[in-house]
């Protein structure tokens, strides 16, 4: 975990200039947010959103632009502080708090309409069964709870063959599976010194037991091709 805030940390530097997080276009009003998700979370127009690992903050100011009252988290403080600034230049009234989702609770009070996470945030935590009960905790009841992510079938497959090739287990244990540290984008000129990241493998049968379990009815569940 404290390998994985070192590499969140210089990523989020990393990602303020670079192309694939556009923040020229979320400072001009632009978001990334896909419509697919516009689509599912439904309206938010007044009402309260726990982003969680939010990262830089660019998915819940466009969130906040919609209309939601917006709290995003995140581990990384250098993070937060970018998500911070960009708020506070954009005149967009989210707030930022720096955390590790698993312990929210100790730093953070109240509940939301809705908690949303999305986009390459499960395998890294180490405890679905525990992020689901936070999730659960922070949900006013009535509220919805919106995850996506990619598809756990991807994380098996080795990305650097040519064919098609299972290189990592699918089922979930408690051991993470340790990844060399990619360059940082070619446009960004900032490199990074962490060597090691951590990810945790999680089934799509652990993820939909870990909510059920955490107590809130499951509405849908849909896989895009």
């Amino acid at each position: 975990m404290a390998s994985n805030r070192r590499f969140w940390d210089e990523w989020a530097e990393i990602h303020v200039s670079s192309s694939g997080y556009d923040l020229a276009c979320v400072r001009s009003g632009g978001s990334r947010l896909p419509t697919y998700e516009i689509e599912e979370v439904g309206p938010v127009d007044g009402k309260s959103l726990l982003h969680l690992q939010c990262h830089i903050g660019a998915d819940s100011i466009a969130w906040a632009r919609r209309g939601a009252r917006v709290t995003g988290v995140d581990y990384s403080p250098r993070a937060i502080e970018i998500a911070s600034e960009l708020a506070a230049e954009t005149g967009v009234p989210a707030r930022f708090v720096c955390a590790d989702v698993l312990g929210l609770p100790a730093v953070l009070t109240g509940t939301f309409d809705i908690v949303y996470t999305s986009r390459g945030v499960l395998h890294w935590l180490p405890d679905l069964d525990q992020w689901a009960r936070v999730v659960a905790q922070f949900l006013t009841p009535g509220g919805v709870f919106y995850v996506t992510d990619i598809h756990p079938i991807t994380e098996v497959l080795d990305d650097t063959a040519t064919e098609l090739r299972v290189s990592r287990p699918y089922f979930p244990r408690p051991e993470p599976v340790a990844y060399p540290t990619q360059r940082a984008p070619a446009d960004a000129g900032i490199s990074i010194s962490t060597d090691v990241k951590y990810q945790w493998l999680h089934s799509t049968g652990e993820l939909i037991t870990a909510v059920a379990r955490a107590g809130l009815a499951i509405e849908f569940f849909h896989e895009f091709p």
